[in-house]
């Protein structure tokens, strides 16, 4: 069943509206349409994309014939992850999202019965860690952070000159990539304490507010990856949490900068939002006139994007609290935007696979409510 979409355009669909209730105007609206892995009932996983406070079962969709012309192979609807999906490159993206738009809009009449057993309450799914990655980078690229964080640490200390001239960034851990709400160990490492060095949990666990980049395709050894060729290597955007032991990257980051401090657990959100889905958000970068020319693009690749950060501490729930919001940034503010980072984590001609994952780095702000972790403020 192909279902008819004739001329129907992404731009009438989003017009027009979706039949499903509560989504337009809703953060999982047409425009919107984000990507995830569920649990399913009968075991296994599938994939899934929020629309409204439904979740689109992709896998039962395509069970209906609805997904046939796009010829996607069927098997990547019941990964354990979105890499399937991911090792597809722009065009079939584009082509999925225009075809999931039209099924979920008013404009189609005649194939909506087919959709409804494949619409989920998202409140009854298990939402599990939708990446996979095989590499994960993390950067250092808000210059609010990095100055407030050097000062936290050595009030008489400068930035480096180089944090000005390439986007400063590290290999991370794979393995501990979970899911967002999973529960987080309290890490055991070294620290330096009254003169002498201990091992024990953590006293200074602290959080760090960031997006990452999902990639897409892949690239050989020895390729570079422009800077304007970001969309076509980069999937979407997910928030991400950089978990930090602050009293152990204290300790071991000299010489080689931060090792169990951050390795030991790196939450990403459940939805991984298109890169497609943020065009009205796009601004130009900053730096771009003391960048290096391969650093240099023309396009709108930095997104307006607003973040809170509300805590809720294990005292405040046991006495019935509500979170309260401890920091406000906008992901805009970054001083290396994504197309940067990937141009230089590239640069070398490192290679790239589908599902590559990419942190921005802590997400702060000019002002002192934006924070985006706790060593900051």
């Amino acid at each position: 069943m192909a279902g008819p979409q004739g001329s129907t355009t992404p731009e009438t669909c989003l017009r027009a509206g979706s039949f499903v209730p509560g989504a337009d105007g809703s953060g999982f609206s047409l425009a919107n349409l984000p990507y995830g892995v569920a649990a399913a009932k009968e075991g296994g996983t599938h994939l899934v994309v929020a629309i409204g406070e439904r979740a689109l079962d992709l896998h039962a969709l395509a069970g209906t014939g609805l997904l046939d012309e796009l010829k996607l192979d069927p098997a990547i609807w019941q990964d354990t992850s979105l890499n399937g999906l991911l090792s597809y490159g722009p065009q079939e993206h584009a082509a999925l999202r225009a075809r999931l738009q039209f099924l979920l809009s008013r404009e189609n009449e005649e194939a909506r019965a087919p959709l409804e057993a494949a619409l989920l309450k998202q409140e009854s799914l298990q939402l599990l860690c939708p990446l996979a990655p095989g590499d994960f980078i993390d950067f250092y690229s808000s210059y609010h952070h990095a100055a407030r964080s050097m000062k936290a640490i050595r009030p008489d200390a400068e930035l480096h000159p180089n944090w000005t001239q390439m986007p400063v960034g590290y290999h991370s851990r794979t393995g501990t990539i979970c899911a967002s709400g999973e529960q987080i160990i309290r890490p055991h490492g070294q620290s330096f304490a009254k003169g002498a060095p201990r091992f024990a949990p953590s006293r200074a666990l602290d959080f760090e507010a960031e997006i990452g980049f999902v990639m897409c395709g892949q690239t050989g050894q020895g390729t570079r990856i422009a800077a304007q060729d970001f969309p076509e290597h980069v999937f979407g955007l997910v928030l991400l949490n950089d978990w930090s032991a602050r009293d152990f990257q204290g300790w071991e980051s000299t010489p080689l900068g931060p090792f169990l401090a951050k390795s030991f657990a790196t939450q990403v959100g459940a939805w991984v939002v298109p890169l497609a889905a943020l065009g009205l958000s796009r601004r130009r970068n900053r730096s771009q006139e003391e960048a290096l020319s391969y650093l240099r693009h023309d396009e709108a690749f930095s997104y307006e994007i607003d973040m809170e950060v509300a805590l809720r501490s294990a005292a405040m729930r046991e006495c019935g609290a509500e979170a309260q919001t401890i920091a406000r940034m906008d992901f805009a503010e970054m001083y290396w935007d994504g197309a940067q980072q990937l141009a230089h984590l590239t640069a070398n001609g490192a290679s790239t696979r589908p599902g590559d994952l990419y942190g921005s780095g802590t997400v702060s702000g000019p002002n002192e409510d934006g924070c985006g972790c706790l060593l900051e403020a």
